[in-house]
């Protein structure tokens, strides 16, 4: 691995480690920083959305990989007006912090073998045994505030979202709009625009991240993540 790679590696891991510490969401703001120079290049969010603040009208929020970008970009869809979304976060310290200024939190979820695998396949430095124990952490640290989210498994995230943003709105007391066509779907789920061969390739591709999941990953914290997942997805949405 080249010292660039490496050094991401060792960044990554600090982020890790700060932000699964509510106590510590102070030092979350050089990521802040971070996330909102990205978010002003980009065009799909807005600088504000890049930190916590009292101003949001929802967070949207879970570890890589389990329909975060999905769940950001619908919920935009079904909104008459622009609303301010904080979002891809991937931090219990900041996800905790919302909850406090009584900002409306939607966590995402999904198993931990197609998470892990998705943060690695999007960043090939990262060891999958770091991901899991990664991944353990976050969810470990946002268990305990669950009364104050809406928890939605992958399932349910990316085939019923209008049902997710109900539940925000009964939960939260809010109105946001929960109408998404069914033909706007593949707008922001890649794979229902895949052709049969991206599809095969895809399952292939699937099948060898999941045999390195599982060749380069210790069992007990594979037991340790399968844990804290069936806890949470008996409390989320889609049990």
């Amino acid at each position: 691995m080249s010292l660039k790679k490496r050094l991401r590696a060792i960044s990554l891991e600090t982020r890790f480690q700060i932000s699964c510490r509510e106590w510590l969401w102070p030092l979350m703001f050089p990521f802040s920083r971070s996330r909102m120079r990205r978010f002003r290049a980009g065009s799909e969010s807005l600088p504000e959305e890049a930190r916590v603040h009292r101003g949001l009208a929802l967070v949207i929020d879970g570890f890589p990989g389990s329909a975060n970008s999905f769940a950001t970009r619908a919920f935009r869809a079904m909104q008459e007006e622009r609303v301010p979304v904080g979002n891809h976060y991937h931090s219990p310290a900041e996800t905790i912090r919302a909850t406090r200024l009584g900002v409306p939190v939607l966590l995402t979820l999904r198993r931990p073998i197609d998470s892990v695998s998705s943060m690695v396949r999007r960043w090939p430095f990262v060891p999958f045994e770091s991901a899991l124990r990664w991944y353990v952490m976050f969810y470990e640290a946002v268990e305990p505030h669950l009364d104050q989210m809406v928890l939605s498994d992958f399932g349910t995230t990316t085939n019923e979202f209008p049902a997710v943003v109900a539940a925000l709105n009964q939960k939260f007391g809010t109105s946001f709009g929960t109408s998404l066509p069914a033909e706007r779907m593949a707008e922001f789920e890649p794979r229902l625009r895949q052709s049969e061969e991206e599809r095969q390739r895809r399952v292939t591709e699937k099948r060898e991240m999941e045999s390195a999941y599982l060749g380069s990953t210790s069992e007990p914290c594979r037991r340790d993540a399968e844990a804290i997942f069936a806890r949470l997805a008996h409390r989320s949405l889609g049990d």
